[in-house]
């Protein structure tokens, strides 16, 4: 009797500790989400890419952190040629941006954006429950660059602008 009782407080206490972990885990997710949003909200984010389409339709990894897109301020930031198409750093003004949560939670952040060098629409959904989000680049020249990766404030992200700016 003794050993169906132990066994019977162990598998509560275990059940109970699996429900405190995936609770921990659903509130850090949250934490990153909120952090992230403040970021846009702020207009001073980063997004390096982890992963990308390539031309072929495969999605492939990157290891570049000088290939990203940042907000900062009143002006986009793209860089590589997973991001824009071009070994530019593209400085952009965004001409509209439109900002909304949907149904489920999820941010999605729309804009166009125009500089010297591009003009598009960039696309950004982050998921509720964590900081990764998708970005979709539709420019108004060349093929549509799609890629992933965390959302991070730009105080915190290591990334590497080159002096080009155009």
């Amino acid at each position: 009797m003794k050993r169906v009782l132990i066994l019977a407080l162990l598998l509560f206490a275990a059940t109970t500790a699996g429900y405190s972990q995936k609770a921990d885990k659903a509130a850090a997710a949250q934490a990153q989400f909120d952090k992230a949003k403040a970021a846009i909200d702020a207009k001073s984010f980063v997004i390096i890419p982890d992963s990308y389409e390539a031309s072929n339709g495969a999605f492939e990894t990157n290891t570049d952190d000088a290939n990203f897109l940042s907000y900062e301020g009143e002006f986009v930031f793209l860089q590589g040629m997973i991001i824009c198409g071009n070994g530019y750093t593209n400085k952009a003004s965004i001409t509209t941006i439109e900002q909304k949560l949907d149904k489920k939670g999820n941010l999605i952040v729309e804009m166009q954006v125009s500089g010297s060098q591009i003009q598009a629409k960039v696309e950004i959904l982050m998921r509720k429950g964590g900081n990764y989000a998708e970005v979709i680049i539709t420019p108004s020249k060349g093929s549509v660059k799609r890629f992933s990766g965390e959302v991070t404030p730009k105080s915190e992200s290591k990334y590497y602008k080159r002096p080009n700016v155009v």
